[in-house]
């Protein structure tokens, strides 16, 4: 199993697509900002406009946030070890002699006909050292990490479904994936809270809150 070490120069160093953290952003802003700076529009006549710019900064700040979390994310290859950081910041690294398989496979993107790269590493009892996902790393991205691993890189013969590739690559899944009701729930709480920011500040600002 992986473990958490200090620091460590790198031979080979990948970082995510950029146009996710783009699209991350616009969610993040363009969104909210605009309901904020119409409450803020309304709030101006009473005074109470201050509550709203308080939101619009508070979500320039998380996106931000966002930002520099995203953007501190890569897989670095040296001579000795396979890193990963992930987004909150935890860093792990696995001695090369501990990878024993490096896969690259194409999986259909959800019930579309298109493919997304998936490259797998894995240790000697097939489970998951690292695995990159089309969604986030460029196959370029991919075929670097893998050649710096000096591990024979297996290419999956054909494009298969996320269900397919789980089963014929055991122990590649992370915890919330196959959990389509996690992804569900998830998106239900994000929106609900959403809902209730946005109703939290119209109460604060005094606007009336139709109900009906």
């Amino acid at each position: 199993m992986p473990t958490v070490v200090g620091a460590q120069s790198a031979e080979v160093r990948v970082r995510p697509r950029r146009a996710v953290l783009f699209s991350g952003l616009i969610v993040a802003l363009v969104v909210p900002l605009p309901i904020l700076g119409t409450l803020i529009g309304l709030g101006v006549s009473d005074g109470s406009w201050p509550t709203a710019a308080y939101g619009e900064v508070l979500c320039v700040l998380a996106a931000v946030i966002f930002w520099w979390l995203f953007r501190s994310i890569w897989v670095a290859v040296s001579a000795t070890h396979v890193s990963e950081r992930g987004f909150l910041g935890k860093t792990t690294h696995t001695p090369l002699p501990d990878v024993h398989s490096v896969v690259l496979a194409f999986t259909y993107s959800g019930s579309s006909s298109e493919v997304l790269p998936q490259l797998l590493i894995r240790n000697a009892s097939d489970r998951r050292i690292l695995r990159l996902r089309g969604l986030f790393w460029t196959e370029a991205s991919m075929q670097e990490v893998a050649a710096a691993v000096g591990i024979p890189l297996t290419h999956a013969p054909e494009p298969i479904t996320s269900a397919q590739f789980f089963d014929r690559y055991s122990g590649g899944a992370y915890w919330f994936e196959n959990r389509p009701v996690l992804a569900i729930g998830g998106i239900v709480i994000i929106l609900a809270g959403c809902v209730a920011f946005v109703l939290g500040l119209m109460r604060l600002l005094g606007l009336p809150i139709d109900v009906d």
